[in-house]
């Protein structure tokens, strides 16, 4: 719910930055094409964990450094302001993902679909953190950023599933290493464990023969 407050609150707040509206939208939305980039070159290569706590707490951190920045400034907020949705994105691409790898196979499907349905309160919420504006321009940056890097930091805390096989049961994910725990689990194939059985008791057989 934080991840979507902080996309779309971001996203729906363009319109009030000055400057040209029109161009600002066109910043919003280039923006998050160079996010999806990076997104797909952290899923790659970097751990879960990381890149979601990383590009959270940055994107709170940007947003709430906006109200450091001097009125006159408006290039430099402007700027602020889609670094911080240019790390909202990226981790807004990643974090489906990455659910996907924290469920096993058997509730995996409902699990995400479960988790975007929740997702959708933040969505619905976002708008009224931006009519905040009629009592104070900073509080709609003030609750959003901290809402942010205090998900970026909570977020540590979460399994890590990079490099790891997808858990296929429950008691795979319950395996899952956490922020303590750092023993990955090993999922072993029941065929294996049958054909290992069968073997022993075959060999068993022959040795009772001789």
């Amino acid at each position: 719910n934080t991840l979507t407050i902080a996309y779309y609150a971001l996203s729906l707040n363009t319109a009030n930055l000055h400057g040209n509206p029109f161009f600002n939208c066109f910043l919003s939305a280039v923006v998050e094409m160079p996010a999806y980039g990076l997104s797909w070159v952290m899923f790659r290569w970097c751990p879960r964990r990381l890149s979601v706590s990383s590009t959270l707490f940055a994107g709170g951190l940007f947003i709430l450094i906006i109200q450091l920045i001097p009125a006159h400034l408006v290039v430099l907020s402007i700027t602020f302001e889609m670094m911080g949705k240019f790390s909202v994105s990226t981790v807004f691409a990643v974090v489906y993902a990455y659910t996907a790898e924290l469920y096993p196979t058997v509730l995996r499907n409902t699990a995400v679909g479960a988790c975007s349905t929740a997702s959708r309160i933040g969505s619905i919420i976002a708008p009224y953190f931006i009519y905040l504006r009629t009592y104070s321009v900073s509080l709609p940056y003030i609750l959003v950023g901290s809402l942010t890097a205090l998900t970026g930091l909570l977020s540590l805390l979460l399994p890590e599933s990079f490099g790891m096989p997808l858990p296929d049961t429950i008691s795979h994910m319950q395996s899952f290493p956490g922020c303590c725990q750092k023993r990955p689990y090993v999922i072993t194939d029941n065929k294996e464990q049958e054909s290992a059985a069968e073997e022993m008791s075959l060999a068993r057989q022959s040795v009772t023969q001789n």
